[in-house]
């Protein structure tokens, strides 16, 4: 993917992040009427308000459930649905148990550093942490009105 060229959407309860494919690598065949007509898309990455996320590839889709266990816990359930084998090892989604298990070891290392007493939290990036940013408006929203 093409992080350079990464971009995220926001919806009502939903977040769009459209990953662009690097020159060569696998990506969707759109047809003329697809808003994306005209982009090597290398992969769609839906998450839907409050858990569900998913992402297609060209090989399928990958649906990915995330449930809170505790203030420090979270368990991330994994569903892969492949409607074509031959681009599996191919482009964005290639690899994806690795690649989940990576992500899954990132995650635990921020949440540690932000344990630390070094931590100081900050604005949110504009660029790079939209959908994060609207998880936690949606969060405070129905935390506050419920």
């Amino acid at each position: 993917i093409d992080y350079g060229a990464y971009t995220e959407e926001l919806y009502e309860f939903a977040t769009l992040q459209l990953g662009i494919a690097k020159p060569g690598e696998e990506c969707f065949t759109l047809s003329e009427v697809s808003p994306d007509y005209g982009t090597e898309v290398a992969a769609y990455y839906w998450w839907v308000f409050p858990n569900l996320m998913l992402n297609y590839y060209p090989w399928g889709l990958s649906i990915n459930i995330v449930r809170p266990i505790a203030k420090d816990m979270t368990k991330v359930s994994f569903i892969t649905y492949v409607s074509d084998s031959s681009k599996l090892d191919k482009g964005a989604g290639s690899g994806l148990d690795r690649v989940e298990r990576e992500d899954e070891a990132i995650v635990e290392m921020v949440q540690r550093g932000m344990q630390s007493s070094f931590y100081s939290r900050g604005r949110y990036s504009p660029k790079r942490e939209k959908g994060v940013h609207h998880f936690h408006r949606l969060l405070t929203h129905f935390l506050n009105n419920e």
